[in-house]
């Protein structure tokens, strides 16, 4: 039962717009064990379940090339809710009534706690399902539920460009007791070392 909701009602897509300012080169493309760390998330997802999975922004001829499939942003250069309303749009169009968003610079990104999102998703379809880690909501690991599109939309051509405030009257559901390990992101070249 839990395979033909995955194939049927989740869809996932991986945001690859970022600038990478602060790392200074493209992060999504940084190898780490012999993978590029986008494949590293992309593989993660597909372990949860979700196969049905794009990337979108970012440098689509490299992630082609890794055998990936892309999806323009609608909003370039506005910020990760431009990528997440693009991801919406495209898998509510495709009948879908939830896509997993997650950052691509998530290394350690864990198909149990994507599945653990599912899970809480089926009991709760009308909350967008965020992982809090120490006390902060993990705006960059969502599920969301296509239904709240017309929000974020109106709410982004508005001016709102974060997705916490964009999605502040909407019903969420947390989901507490993660390892912080699993959701470190790289920002700088720094955290790669953690990584490796």
């Amino acid at each position: 039962m839990m395979e033909k909701n995955f194939a049927t009602e989740f869809g996932g897509a991986v945001l690859a717009g970022g600038t990478s300012t602060r790392m200074g080169f493209n992060k999504a493309l940084i190898e780490i064990n012999g993978e590029a760390l986008i494949s590293k998330v992309t593989s993660s997802l597909n372990r949860a379940g979700v196969m049905d999975l794009k990337i979108v922004g970012g440098e689509s001829e490299a992630f082609t090339l890794l055998g990936h499939e892309c999806l323009a942003d609608e909003y370039p250069g506005e910020g990760p809710l431009g990528g997440i309303i693009t991801a919406l749009n495209y898998f509510k169009n495709k009948g879908k009534k939830h896509v997993l968003v997650v950052a691509c610079d998530l290394p350690n990104i864990s198909a149990d706690l994507i599945s653990k999102m599912i899970e809480n998703s089926m009991k709760e379809p009308k909350s967008i399902v965020v992982p809090l880690v120490e006390g902060h909501l993990q705006w960059m690991h969502v599920l969301w539920p296509t239904d709240v599109l017309s929000t974020l939309l109106k709410s982004f051509s508005n001016g709102v460009r974060a997705p916490w405030k964009a999605s502040k009257d909407l019903p969420l559901l947390r989901i507490e007791g993660i390892d912080p390990q699993v959701l470190l992101d790289i920002d700088r070249p720094e955290d790669l070392t953690q990584v490796l």
